[in-house]
């Protein structure tokens, strides 16, 4: 998955050491929670170093290059980017405050996704009204249940930011009082809030179709987490990227620079140091010592508590939560080209095409390496750029357990077939004009982030692992912070921007985001 070209911003630098020995915080991985986190810090004046040991930014956003063709390695959507002025839109905002919006590469995607089930299909169009009509004519004898769905959706975001609010202000747990339905919700499954909603099997299927953006099957994701994530999409909208989303973190990383910052490439940090029972910077792999009073990680958060600080920091209470902690669920995907015209033939960005309704059946099939579903981007649809003139990028996805390196040896040729199979019930003679086909496993995603078992979402996106379930981004050693998806409120691009958002206004000292939004002038 690595790239023959890298992408980085220019100034972006692969000398083994900084140009300073003290800095005001020192950022720890370049993934997009880290690089939020350092761009707004950078923004509000401090001096930030990022530290990074892959060959460009990114994380799971980073893109790679084969020969003619540019891929994305596993984001296919943002969330979120509605204009910052209306509700939401926290993409949006972010880039406005760090002066990126009329520079952003971001490309609507309209419809959302495609749904494919067995006898039924269903385009899911953008736009809160359009989404909730366009499910409600397609299940008529459901369109109250579905509404009254969508209306929970929306009602747990909102109260969920309330409560977010008021927790940031030291609120005590009576606040949660005022919230009804985040009281009512806040442990609830997905499927237990679509059942409690809706009786037809079938609408509930075509309800819960983006289940993989979260990892879990439905029985066993939070519906919180994916309330909020659906309406990042359909209500504050959906984008993908121009040129990969390697743009939008090259642009970040950029702004890092812009704003006084530096960025070390192709390093790693041997350890986070401890002086005075706090975090005081950070030694690099060459032995160069750095001085911070402040050190945010974007790391893999077990690796960063127990190999860069050592469990003597942390106290036996949380060492042991952090040990219970259930990780996310990896992926399998096929990387291809192809010379049909997928745009001319109607396909969609994003194609969500299942064997049967019963998405706890797809997620067990998934976990055996037997998947019976895939996800199809066609990402050139939007970008053509990202193929020579004649031919189109498409991407099958499907989630996957992760194995010893042995066994993807072995199967990795067996399952990418399979995902070609699959993908010809969507795209007649896909697999006949495939140019190019190339597979990424678990262990490929793990390889090139560090994330332990190539988790994608960092813990499981449970109801028990979602809000105060989930690692806070302050830590119990003074001076160390937390941003990406092991920390609240959790994975995929909208969730660690979050995190890096809040990391940012924690360093700050600013009592809640729209403080934050505030100083910046967003």
């Amino acid at each position: 998955m690595s790239a023959s070209r890298p992408a980085r911003p220019s100034g972006a630098r692969f000398h083994r050491e900084s140009r300073r020995d003290r800095y005001d915080a020192v950022v720890i991985g370049a993934g997009f929670g880290g690089l939020a986190a350092a761009a707004l810090l950078a923004r509000a004046g401090r001096r930030v170093l990022v530290v990074e040991r892959h060959d460009r930014v990114g994380g799971y956003g980073h893109a790679f290059r084969r020969g003619r063709y540019r891929f994305d390695s596993a984001v296919h959507l943002v969330g979120g980017c509605a204009p910052a002025g209306s509700d939401g839109g926290l993409v949006a905002r972010l880039l406005g405050a760090l002066g990126l919006a009329e520079r952003a590469p971001l490309l609507p995607v309209d419809p959302i996704y495609d749904l494919r089930l067995p006898g039924l299909s269903l385009r899911a169009p953008a736009g809160l009204d359009a989404f909730v009509e366009a499910h409600a004519a397609r299940f008529p004898a459901s369109a109250p249940g579905i509404r009254a769905f969508l209306d929970d959706c929306i009602r747990i975001r909102a109260e969920s930011e309330l409560a977010a609010e008021a927790a940031a202000a030291g609120a005590g747990p009576g606040a949660l009082e005022r919230l009804p339905t985040l009281r009512r919700l806040r442990r609830a499954t997905l499927a237990q809030a679509l059942g409690a909603r809706v009786d037809d099997p079938a609408a509930r299927a075509a309800l819960a179709a983006l289940w993989p953006y979260v990892g879990l099957a439905p029985s066993r994701a939070s519906f919180l987490y994916f309330a909020t994530m659906l309406l990042s999409y359909v209500a504050d909208g959906a984008r993908s990227c121009r040129g990969t989303f390697q743009a939008l973190a090259d642009l970040l990383a950029g702004a890092v620079e812009s704003h006084g910052g530096e960025l070390l490439l192709r390093a790693e940090v041997r350890r986070i140091a401890v002086a005075g029972g706090r975090a005081s910077g950070v030694v690099l792999e060459h032995g160069q010592r750095i001085e911070a009073p402040l050190v945010v990680s974007n790391a893999d958060l077990a690796q960063t508590a127990l190999d860069l600080v050592g469990r003597e920091h942390f106290g036996p209470r949380w060492l042991d939560r952090l040990a219970r902690l259930e990780p996310s669920i990896s992926a399998f995907v096929v990387y291809g080209a192809t010379t049909l015209d997928l745009g001319a033939a109607g396909h969609a960005h994003e194609t969500f095409a299942f064997g049967g309704l019963d998405h706890e059946d797809a997620y067990r099939a998934a976990l055996a390496a037997e998947p019976s579903w895939l996800t199809l981007t066609a990402p050139s649809t939007s970008d053509p750029t990202l193929a020579p003139p004649g031919e189109q990028l498409f991407l099958l996805t499907t989630l996957a357990g992760y194995e010893p390196a042995s066994r993807w040896r072995h199967d990795k040729d067996a399952l990418c077939e399979r995902l070609l199979a699959l993908a010809e019930d969507v795209v007649p003679g896909l697999r006949a004009a495939t140019s190019f086909c190339e597979a990424g496993t678990p262990r490929t995603l793990e390889r090139y982030t560090r994330n332990a078992a190539g988790a994608l979402y960092g813990f499981a996106l449970s109801p028990e692992q979602v809000g105060p379930g989930r690692p806070a981004p302050t830590t119990p050693l003074p001076g160390l912070l937390l941003a990406g998806h092991w920390t609240q409120p959790g994975g995929g691009v909208y969730g660690v921007l979050a995190s890096g958002v809040e990391a940012a206004r924690l360093a700050l000292g600013l009592p809640n985001a729209s403080e934050l939004w505030k100083a910046l002038g967003a």
